[in-house]
């Protein structure tokens, strides 16, 4: 009988992994009479620590994304974040090359951990526990992190109209399997960024919307 439980624990901790569970909200886009027949354009300003294993992690100026310095992590995670501004962006508006248009948004993100704005972390401690238990067959322990400061700031002309600030900061528990490939990490980093940048934008657009 001692066998027969032991084999149950280890099939139990070994068997299929539970990803993290990232719900997308379900939001209604922003439509305001002041965005009809207008036109938007948006620039992404960024901040991390320095990358590196021997550098100091000292705070790196926000600077245009494009001309960021990042890990590999996030450089993975932030792959598709223009796009995911874009889509968060007012329907009825033309969108327009950065530094056009009758509106500007321009995003300040600020990360403050190497890894980036969205992250994984191993939980080393708790994963090797499991695979005592389970023979070496338990998954891997992660949470996926937010942990970031996103400012708005809205522009007419070059009128500032609005500005609101928001800080970021969830945990999500995360098993990886021994068939999850480690780019999977990524792309729930991904998903949890993706999450925060729609609740994020779409509250500040409800609140432009008083002050336009």
């Amino acid at each position: 009988m001692k066998k027969i439980a032991v084999l149950g624990l280890v099939v139990a901790l070994g068997g299929c992994a539970n990803h993290a569970n990232i719900e997308m909200p379900a939001v209604t886009q922003v439509y305001h009479e002041s965005f009809e027949n207008k036109s938007i354009s948006y620039e992404i300003m960024y901040s991390q620590p320095k990358p590196g294993v021997f550098s100091g992690g000292e705070q790196m100026p926000l600077v245009p994304l494009e001309q960021a310095e990042f890990s590999v992590a996030s450089a993975a995670t932030l792959r598709k974040l223009p796009d995911y501004i874009y889509q968060q962006l007012p329907p009825t508006v033309k969108r327009l090359e950065n530094g056009q248009g009758d509106f500007k948004l321009v995003v300040e993100l600020t990360a403050y951990d190497k890894k980036g704005l969205v992250y994984s972390d191993h939980e080393f401690a708790k994963s090797f526990g499991k695979n005592l238990l389970t023979l070496g067959f338990a998954s891997s322990e992660y949470d996926i992190i937010a942990d970031f400061d996103a400012k708005y700031k809205l522009y007419s002309g070059d009128k500032e109209i609005f500005v609101e600030s928001y800080n970021v900061q969830e945990s999500v528990d995360h098993e990886r399997g021994d068939f999850d490939s480690f780019n999977s990490l990524n792309d729930y980093a991904g998903q949890l960024l993706e999450k925060h940048l729609i609740l994020t934008l779409n509250d500040f657009f409800k609140k432009s919307t008083t002050k336009i």
